[in-house]
């Protein structure tokens, strides 16, 4: 199991603009918008005044990800191959003239893995794992084994198990973030 999971308590706040007197303007749900790199998410804007156009949603970020419709209440954003935070801003205009803004940010979590994720291994023999921390700017990872005398793992990754049978885990961390890291399970038995 990753720490992929601790992001998700992240809080992340919508940025009010101009033309809301420090309120809302939009009401933009789901309001926990956190994904993974390559997904995506459907996002609803309601507004909180009555409208003389269509709402309009537009990427902060070139390389920010995409949407499906740049126009109306609904769109779908499809998160870049990039970890990061990135930004929509909706924008419409009321019936009185005043034009509404309102920014949103969307937290693009990275896709850690290894890969087998579970391997059985005799006292003596050795098992290659491999690691991928998909949507970081480098893949180079920190090996280690989890359970004291449950044996050693080089930094390429090549896993040999100790003295004792069991079941360990072997753990990738991300040099580039530490906090992203992946975990693989290793049985040791006859």
């Amino acid at each position: 199991m990753s720490r992929l999971f601790k992001y998700s308590a992240l809080v992340l706040v919508l940025l009010a603009g101009c033309g809301g007197g420090g309120s809302p303007n939009f009401n933009v749900e789901p309001e926990a918008r956190i994904i993974t790199v390559g997904d995506h998410l459907p996002l609803a804007a309601r507004p909180s005044v009555e409208l003389d156009s269509e709402v309009q949603w537009e990427l902060e970020e070139t390389y920010g990800g995409g949407l499906r419709n740049s126009q109306g209440e609904s769109t779908v954003y499809f998160a870049p191959e990039m970890a990061g935070t990135y930004h929509l801003t909706l924008r419409a205009d009321r019936f009185d003239g005043r034009h509404l803004k309102q920014t949103v940010a969307i937290q693009v979590l990275p896709v850690p893995s290894v890969e087998p994720a579970s391997a059985q291994v005799a006292p003596g023999g050795a098992v290659e794992f491999t690691a991928t921390m998909k949507g970081l700017p480098r893949n180079t990872v920190r090996w280690q084994v989890d359970e004291a005398d449950g044996g050693e793992v080089s930094g390429d990754g090549r896993y040999q198990p100790g003295p004792r049978p069991g079941t360990f885990h072997v753990t990738a961390t991300s040099t580039f973030d530490p906090s992203v890291s992946a975990r693989a399970t290793v049985t040791v038995s006859d």
